[in-house]
């Protein structure tokens, strides 16, 4: 059962009334009655005015459909679990019962990935989910044997011109596309400063980080993938976040060199940004970015003005897993206004969800914050959700008939 996809849905009402201006329908103009011709004279002739009744029904709201889906949905698909192959079954139920948004495919997948995906993608409750790979080239690949090899990101900025970059990641985006990935985790676009990312990076100055990345992520796009842009706010002064929580420079050396490729990304627009776990003195308090309130609401979306999709890096990694459980530091991301948390393992979905919903009804987080972030993702997924089709209202708990449910 997919939700039906319906651009016109979630008209405004100013669109509303504008078509039926259109047809003549909305506030026509004032109709004067003249007195007939043949009508004997009056001292005093008031001529009479009639405005035709009109009623104009306003159509609902993105954030009011939304709003009417349950809660537990809303934050199920907010989900996003890393997953070796052999988790699709238990990542098709839940997903078949609305609890996830997508999934990051980990491991080496076997040509049989391509049947996985699709019966996952059958039985996703609100209509195709993310299915996302890291497929960044050189030692970060894990589609190598079904495709073909990628080069470094280093490789590809020093043996490459900035077409040819774009042209290999459309090939690529096309090759995977085929096993029916829809996202693709690059590209990365932190310096390499003689930290943990390395020859990840495209190299140490800004201007060629930007150009090649921006390249890359061009190239995704018009192999029909969508992009990913990451670290951010720049994971190449730092060490593994696989082993521990690294500590960045101060956020005014950021500011200078390593956040400059974001804030490109951000003047896009188009282009997803993952949050590292990064703790940057003088911003996020000792935490790592993705749990800072600071890092997200402040330094992302306020000060730069980033209104796209934004998701964790996987909370399996040390930086997070060593302190917090998946359920917490979902709830405390979430709280600070990102949109999808990728779990550590599809066996936390649940617990997590239930921790969310939780935190909802007690104040933690804004309901119409999760509501915020579950558009960010559906349309990520091209989905709208202003129309459903009555097969789907049993499964959200509605009846048929009902124009909501909840």
């Amino acid at each position: 059962m997919a939700l039906a996809i319906v651009a016109s849905a979630c008209s405004s009402s100013d669109a509303v009334e504008s078509a039926l201006l259109d047809q003549g329908q909305a506030n026509p103009p004032p109709t004067v009655v003249a007195a007939a011709e043949t009508a004997p004279p009056t001292t005093a002739e008031i001529p009479m005015t009639t405005t035709l009744p009109t009623t104009t029904t306003s159509l609902p709201t993105a954030a009011e459909c939304a709003a009417a889906v349950p809660l537990e949905t809303r934050v199920g698909q907010l989900m996003f679990p890393v997953m070796v192959q052999s988790d699709f079954g238990v990542s098709q139920d839940l997903a078949s019962r609305g609890l996830l948004g997508g999934l990051v495919v980990l491991g080496s997948p076997t040509a049989s990935i391509a049947a996985d995906i699709d019966a996952f993608q059958k039985a996703s409750l609100l209509g195709p989910a993310i299915i996302a790979v890291d497929e960044e080239g050189g030692r970060v690949q894990r589609l190598a044997s079904l495709t073909s090899t990628l080069p470094s990101a280093r490789r590809v900025a020093n043996e490459l011109t900035l077409a040819e970059a774009e042209t290999l990641a459309r090939d690529h985006a096309l090759a995977i596309g085929e096993l029916g990935f829809t996202m693709n985790l690059a590209p990365v676009v932190d310096l390499d400063n003689g930290g943990f990312i390395r020859d990840r990076s495209f190299g140490d100055d800004p201007n060629t980080v930007a150009d090649f990345g921006f390249a890359t992520a061009d190239g995704i796009l018009s192999g029909g993938l969508t992009p990913v842009v990451k670290h951010f706010p720049g994971h190449g002064r730092g060490t593994d976040s696989h082993t521990g929580l690294p500590t960045l420079p101060d956020l005014s050396t950021l500011r200078e060199t390593d956040l400059l490729p974001f804030v490109e990304a951000v003047e896009r627009g188009d282009l997803p940004i993952m949050i590292g776990h990064l703790v940057v003195p003088g911003l996020t308090n000792g935490q790592p970015a993705t749990l800072s309130p600071e890092a997200v609401d402040g330094l992302l979306r306020t000060e730069l003005g980033f209104d796209g999709l934004i998701m964790t890096d996987a909370f399996n990694m040390d930086a997070i897993s060593a302190t917090t459980s998946n359920a917490e530091a979902a709830v405390i991301s979430l709280g600070a206004g990102v949109d999808l948390v990728m779990l550590g393992s599809v066996n936390e979905v649940e617990q997590t969800v239930a921790a969310v919903v939780e935190a909802v009804s007690t104040g933690s987080i804004e309901e119409s914050s999760i509501t915020e972030s579950f558009l960010r993702v559906l349309d990520a997924r091209a989905l709208t959700i202003c129309a459903l089709p009555e097969d789907l209202l049993p499964a959200l708990g509605c009846e048929a008939g009902q124009t909501s449910c909840g």
